[in-house]
Formats: structure tokens, sequence, C-alpha cells
């Protein structure tokens, strides 16, 4: 049956509607002979539909802002919902799709994820509550196929409903309408999601009769996420869809925070004070997942989060030294200080990095392990801490600011304790420590006798971001999805550093900069959030360009140009 928009139903209201629950498929018609207008109202009210087919005895119940949301799913040709965890939104985004399957003959919808895995596992997670919150929905499914990296539902009308993965492997199939999961984790597929899923709606769904409904929205766009960050390809997304709003087309965006489910009781109070103070769980992020708030300046940021995303490729965060295959590499330790007895949330940060020979005097570098700790701890305690890295890592050089609060840490690494004494290499006011055995390893970032400034630092970091030279581990989010270790303390150890990489992503994507002739400067858009993390990276940056720059002097003054031009006889006269 072809089911087509009506104005005015002939039956008058919703009690009216009541009254014919439990009756039987079989005189449906005879009682409704404008079936088509009872199936057009449950298009666009698809929680009445919900409402119509539940058991008596069913205890599955819709909350009021979960009606909403599937309204809106269910009237807008563009949606873009923005939502906090524990909303439910990825059941209600699936929930959505089903219907209009039933809804919509020969309909072919697809959920996006970022990865197969993902995609698959959300499907299936809440295809299968569908099924026991509402056991009828399950008998409109001719066939169904839940496999690792692929789900698909096939219902008795012939509506398809998939995923479909952020790939090039996805071009040339043609869908009816999309919905993506997480779009705040696609930046890095942005060129994709243009190039070929948003094609993949090229046609209109036909109804039986072969016409296209002008009452239908076709190629429906639908967006469930929570927050990320104002320069991420998700918040131009919902720009785009803010606009068209407001411009008065087929769009709208709703979202909510913590509030609205902590009032249903989906989640706990209690919870939500213990996740914000989770000392994992950074200020912007907690103001993201659980508030829906899209943080950070779009405007004079430090870097773009794209950038940044394209850099995060490490899968495996390092602990000790490990070679890089026939190739001898070095680790850089960098150290930003932080020493406070009443500040509690002061933080001292370490950054690790590999640098691999490129051959030229560069290195690939990598950022394989962050290290956090209170500023609390003695000085004392902290040298021996950075040592036993040192130790862990045969670290070529630790970088410190000796100028600030870092030489409190410099004092004592250059004293020997259970570790040998340090020595600092470019800074001659700290000779009169040396000890005969001193081992050449403190690098001070902002000696006064090298006229190392603030300024060349930042751009520096800008500009090595941009270049995406620095390779960073990915998200913890990934790293959980893949692992299959029921070891849930090794799982932990290991997402460890991940989590740190993504704090310091959020340190960066909360910095601006100011730029006064030459000089740059960097302010913090949030002051509740430091920037210990930053400062430890771009110290080290700051060493390895100095370095760089050094290996490639060097280089051009032993090169010898005698015997590299060779001048052979013409073989033929050309000249008088």
């Amino acid at each position: 049956m072809v089911i087509q928009m009506s104005n005015s139903p002939k039956w008058k209201n919703w009690s009216e509607l009541e009254n014919v629950k439990g009756t039987n498929q079989k005189n449906v018609s005879e009682m409704f002979p404008e079936w088509s207008d009872m199936l057009a109202y449950f298009q666009v009210y698809p929680d009445r539909f919900i409402d119509y087919i539940l058991d008596e005895d069913s205890t599955f119940q819709l909350y009021p802002f979960q009606r909403v949301f599937l309204r809106v799913m269910a009237r807008y040709k563009k949606v873009y919902i923005t939502a906090t965890r524990g909303t439910s939104k990825s059941f209600l985004n699936i929930l959505s799709m089903y219907l209009k399957c039933i809804f919509f003959p020969n309909i072919k919808l697809s959920l996006v994820a970022p990865q197969k895995d993902q995609a698959s596992q959300i499907a299936q997670q809440n295809i299968e509550a569908i099924w026991n919150f509402i056991p009828i929905l399950q008998k409109e499914v001719k066939k169904h196929t839940f496999a690792k990296d692929f789900t698909r539902l096939v219902f008795y009308n012939n509506s398809v409903l998939d995923i479909v993965v952020a790939s090039q492997g996805s071009r040339g199939l043609r869908r009816h309408g999309l919905s993506f999961e997480e779009i705040c984790q696609m930046e890095r597929h942005r060129e994709i999601i243009g190039e070929v899923l948003l094609p993949l709606l090229a046609n209109n769904r036909k109804g039986a009769d072969g016409k296209v409904s002008k009452h239908e929205i076709h190629k429906q766009l639908m967006y469930v996420t929570t927050a990320s960050s104002r320069q991420s390809y998700a918040w131009e997304q919902l720009y785009s869809v803010m606009l068209d709003m407001a411009r008065d087309k087929s769009a709208f965006v709703i979202g909510n925070d913590f509030s609205l489910p902590v009032m249903f009781e989906q989640l706990d109070a209690d919870y939500i004070e213990e996740v914000k103070n989770d000392p994992s769980m950074s200020p912007l992020q907690f103001a993201r997942e659980y508030m829906s708030v899209w943080t950070g300046s779009s405007e004079n940021s430090l870097v773009q989060l794209k950038d940044l995303e394209k850099c995060r490729v490490l899968t495996d965060a390092e602990f000790a030294f490990a070679k890089s295959g026939k190739v001898e590499s070095q680790y850089v330790i960098s150290v930003d200080v932080a020493r406070s007895e009443r500040n509690g949330s002061a933080t001292t940060a370490i950054a690790i990095f590999k640098l691999i020979p490129r051959g030229n005097g560069t290195y690939i570098k990598h950022l394989i392990n962050i290290h956090t700790y209170k500023g609390n701890m003695h000085f004392e305690d902290q040298s021996i801490y950075v040592k036993e890295l040192v130790e862990k890592f045969n670290a070529s050089m630790v970088c410190i600011d000796g100028n600030g609060l870092g030489r409190g840490l410099v004092d004592y690494l250059v004293k020997e304790d259970k570790y040998r004494s340090y020595s600092v290499v470019n800074d001659d006011s700290y000779d009169k420590y040396k000890l005969p055995n001193s081992l050449p390893l403190v690098f001070n970032v902002m000696s006064n006798t090298k006229q190392t400034n603030a300024s060349d630092m930042h751009n520096n970091f800008m500009a090595v971001i941009s270049n995406h030279d620095l390779k960073l581990l990915v998200s913890e989010s990934i790293i959980k999805e893949k692992n299959r270790d029921k070891d849930y303390e090794k799982l932990g150890e290991k997402l460890v550093p991940h989590i740190e990489t993504s704090l310091f992503v959020d340190e960066v994507m909360n910095l601006i900069y100011e730029a006064k002739g030459n000089k740059t400067s960097v302010k913090r858009v949030s002051r509740s959030m430091d920037k210990d993390r930053y400062s430890a990276v771009s110290y080290g940056l700051w060493y390895i360009y100095l370095k760089e720059k050094e290996n490639q002097e060097r280089k051009r003054e032993t090169f010898n140009a005698e015997g590299f031009l060779a001048i052979k006889k013409a073989k033929n006269k050309i000249w008088t």
C-alpha cells in the first residue's frame, strides 16, 4: 500500500483511535476505510504508534522528551540532536529508523558510524533492545543478519535497515536516508562523508505505483551525537542545520544536558558528581559529554582541531625503550613543573617523545606517552621520578623551564642520589654544580644564555601541528572498541596514555593566540583548565626543532662539494 499523508484524518481524536486497540488484522480495513490516514498519523506521531502496539502488561514507556525526539526525527529532512550520555539517543535513533522501515515500503536506511565494529555494535544492541521492549516489532522483520562488522534487517515490505561505514568501500551504494551516530568522532572522515556518503542519497523512494510522494520526507539526514569542539566538522554540520532551521527549511536542532535524564532517573545525580570530579575527566570534556556544550573558540584558536585529529594515528603507547626496526631511535623527555602544597589542581606534566631519524637531520616525531602527577610532590621525589623515566626510555635529554618552578627540579636533578647526577648542557650558570661523573641530560628550555622566548615556542608548536609533523596517540574510545582483553586492570593501564593525550588535545583546544608584531602570546578560553600538558609538549618540540636545526647546519658545514661536480669532456664541440 502506498501511504499518502492527509491533512485531516476521518477519525476525530486519539481516544477514538484508542478504542480500536486490539482490533484484529482482518477487520481493520472495515473499521477504517481511510487506513492510509491512520498510518499517515503514525508517520508523524511514531510515539503514538508505540503506545498503540504495546501489550497491556508492558512496562516499557517513553518519557516526554523521548517522544519529542521521535517526532522531530519523523518530521524533518535534516535533524541534529546534541544529547548528553544517558539520554538513550542511540536507542531512539535506531527505533526511529526501524519505524520508518515499517511505515514506508522499499525504503533503505543506514546508520553511519566511524568504525564498522562500532556501527554494528550500536545497531545490534539497540535492535535487540527494541525486540525486548516491544516484541511485536520483531515480527515485521523477514530476515536479519548480525555479524561483528555487519548488520542488516530486511522487512516484509522490502524495506532495509543496515550500516555503512565512512570509507571508500561505501561508494556507489544507494540509500533513502542516513543517520550519523557520534558525528563528533568523524573529524578525519569529512572528505569521505562529502565525496562518498552524501551522494548515496541521490534517489528518492518510490511507492508501489512508481511515483515519488510529495508528502514524504526524502533524503533525510540525521546527526545524533554528544557535543565536541566549535572547530570540528560536527560543529560545521550543526551550524549548517541551524541556518536551515532559521531560514524555515525542513530542519530542526534539539538537545539536552544531564539534568533531563537525571530528572527521569536515567542518570544518577551522585554519579554525575563523581564523573565531574574524576581526574581523568577534564572540565571541557565534562562540558561536552554531560552538559552538551560545544567548547572552544573558532576565532584565533591556537591550532585547528582537524589538524590535531590528523595527527592522532598512533595505536600503541610505549612504556619503555623500543627500537624502530633497523633505525636507532632516541627518546626525549620534557617536563612542565608544578609545585604547590595548597593548590591541589596543580599538575606536573611529562611528555615523552620518540624520535626516528629521517636521514636529512630531521626526525619523525612520536608523542608516545604523557605522565602527570600532582604538584604537591616534593622536588626531590619529582627528580627521582624523572630519572626513573630516563632509565626506562634511555632518554637522550630532559627539557625543563629552569627559570621558573622548574629550577627547583633542576636543582635536584644535578644532585647525586640513587641515580647519577645530571648536568645542564646549555646554561653556564649551572656549571658550578657539575660533578665529574654527571650525565649531560638537562636542557634549560628558557635559558637566558640562549635567548629563547615563549613566542618562538608557540609559533613552532603551531607549525608542527599544522604540518601534521607530530604523531599522537589515538583516542581511548578507539582502543576500547578494538580491545578484546578481559583483564580490565591491564586495559586501564593501556588506556591511560590515550586518555592523557585526549586531555592534552582538550588543553590545546582551550587556547587562543594573540599576535602583536612578531610576538605571539597564548591565553586560555576557560580559566578552569590548565595548560600543563601543552607546555610540556611545546618545550619538547622546541628542543627537537633546535636539534634538527643543529643537525642540518652540521651537515652543511661538513659537506664537501669537491669531487661532487664531475666535468666531462664534451663529445661534440658546440662553441668556437
